[in-house]
């Protein structure tokens, strides 16, 4: 049974989705702007439960500057292009939202608690009842670039 962060993070990325197909083409275009600027906020981000504001608001400047760049291509493809771009930073939102959200990184440890204690119960709760969460935490924790992506960690982990 999905948990109300499982349908959280899903209806995110069906926000996203729909954003990109209302978007278009440009939208596909300004998504590495939008990636750029994640990947360059990474360093101001106090902590990780602050990836998904950064998440949002990266997508918001390039759907913003999206609706500015001047192409022109067939309608229906338009859409195509724009929906997969959604569906991209779609994926990356809710990744962020299972994973990014409720964990905490200890420096002094290099590790990661995961839910954090200091996130308040119901979302301890929330990613315990979940079934993806804790899968894509241990995906996103083996691979040192989605580590730093999606967790914001600098260090690899020591064993």
């Amino acid at each position: 049974m999905l948990s109300w962060l499982d349908v959280l993070a899903i209806t995110v990325a069906a926000f996203a989705t729909a954003l990109g197909v209302r978007r278009g083409g440009g939208f596909f275009l300004s998504l590495p702007l939008a990636v750029a600027l994640y990947w360059l906020g990474l360093d101001y981000v106090p902590s990780s439960t602050w990836l998904p504001l950064l998440g949002i608001a990266s997508g918001l400047v390039a759907t913003l500057i999206g609706g500015f760049l001047p192409i022109t291509l067939p309608y229906k493809l338009d859409g195509v292009l724009g929906g997969i771009a959604g569906f991209f930073w779609g994926a990356v939102l809710a990744v962020t939202l299972w994973v990014g959200l409720p964990s905490e990184y200890s420096p002094a440890t290099g590790a990661i608690r995961y839910p954090s204690l200091s996130t308040p119960p119901l979302v301890q709760d929330a990613v315990a009842s979940s079934s993806l969460a804790p899968k894509l935490f241990t995906i996103v924790w083996q691979n040192p670039l989605a580590r730093r992506f999606f967790l914001g960690v600098k260090e690899s982990p020591q064993h």
